[in-house]
């Protein structure tokens, strides 16, 4: 974050035991509040191109997604299940998804966390963005855990795919 401008007062508590890794970065995508709990928008950046026929995609560490989250390319394609998370590269996890995605993605684009499973072109965001995190913060499966959440800010470098980006209209990211 560059400038942070307003956030919501107080923070927000995040849902941890639906993250892989250890550590929530700054600048992660949080949900809307859902019977008061926040929910990070899972994106990991690809750090090579993966090909439209490619079951296993190259991202970049520091991601919080796990076997079993569906993820797709962007709102509206194909959406399926991670069966499998290679984390034994230190340049790169591996992660292999039960079918193809359908379409290429170019290296620095995304995989985003989706609703449900889609064969065809009904894939949507599973929780709605509403702010980033401001300061980075280690994860501790079995607690959830509070962060400010900024909803008015600039950021440099911020993954924010374009299906992300609507939603978070006070953020400037360049």
């Amino acid at each position: 974050l560059m400038h942070k401008l307003a956030d919501i007062r107080g923070g927000v508590s995040v849902n941890v035991t639906e993250l892989g890794g250890d550590f929530l970065p700054e600048g992660a995508v949080l949900s809307a509040p859902i019977d008061g709990i926040c929910h990070v928008v899972k994106i990991a950046k690809l750090t090579e191109e993966a090909g439209s026929s490619d079951t296993t995609i190259k991202v970049a560490k520091g991601h919080n997604l796990l076997v079993g989250d569906v993820v797709m390319a962007d709102e509206g394609g194909k959406a399926y299940p991670i069966t499998k998370i290679d984390k034994t590269n230190s340049a790169y996890d591996a992660v292999t998804v039960s079918t193809t995605l359908g379409v290429t993605i170019t290296k620095d684009g995304f995989i985003i966390q989706a609703k449900a499973e889609s064969s065809t072109t009904t894939s949507e965001l599973k929780y709605v963005p509403l702010a980033i995190s401001g300061t980075g913060k280690p994860i501790v499966q079995g607690q959830n855990f509070d962060t400010d959440a900024w909803v008015m800010a600039v950021t440099k470098g911020n993954p924010l795919p374009d299906c992300v980006k609507k939603h978070l209209t006070g953020i400037i990211n360049y």
